[in-house]
């Protein structure tokens, strides 16, 4: 009994860290050179038993003046798709503000199909741009949480997780294979 209960906080924070983990990237345009804008990524790991900073970590790097973001060209601000962008991976009009809960519950379900099917031929935009699709699912979970009952809600943190499974599996297999 003690085990499922652990099981179930563990599947419920999980995403909280998840997201946690990475904070997006700014544009600043440097002074001296108006042609050129630095860029900031901070990435934090975080203690799975605590949910602490364990380490942070930031990368700064110049680009000419008006290139985009990569994968930021319809995401906002908050790391959120736009409606568009959803509706291109769903490959169906989607507008993520009218959906009901059970139409919630179902777009997470094709989300984490779609993402298990397709998920071996993607490069690092790809994942950026399901990330930022999850974040808008995300974001109207917030906003409905109350509507879905708990076996619902399991099975929404279970899909975020597995999410977040598959997109460390990739990045740390990219990572080994540009090491050998």
């Amino acid at each position: 009994m003690n085990n499922s209960r652990f099981l179930a906080v563990l599947l419920l924070a999980l995403p909280v860290a998840a997201r946690a983990q990475t904070k997006p990237a700014t544009k600043t345009t440097t002074a001296a050179k108006p042609a050129t804008e630095q860029v900031t990524e901070v990435t934090e790991d975080l203690d799975p038993a605590t949910g602490k900073v364990i380490r942070r970590t930031t990368r700064t790097t110049t680009l000419p003046a008006g290139t985009p973001l990569p994968g930021s060209s319809t995401v906002a601000a908050d790391g959120r798709a736009a409606d568009s962008q959803v509706s291109d991976f769903f490959r169906e009009k989607t507008t993520v503000g009218a959906l009901t809960a059970p139409a919630l519950l179902d777009a997470y379900s094709r989300f984490i199909e779609k993402v298990r099917a397709d998920r071996r031929g993607w490069n690092s935009a790809s994942w950026a741009n399901a990330a930022a699709v999850l974040s808008s699912l995300n974001g109207r979970y917030e906003q409905v949480r109350s509507d879905f009952v708990l076996d619902d809600k399991v099975t929404i943190r279970s899909q975020q997780a597995e999410f977040q499974a598959l997109r460390t599996a990739r990045q740390i297999s990219d990572q080994v294979s540009d090491k050998l």
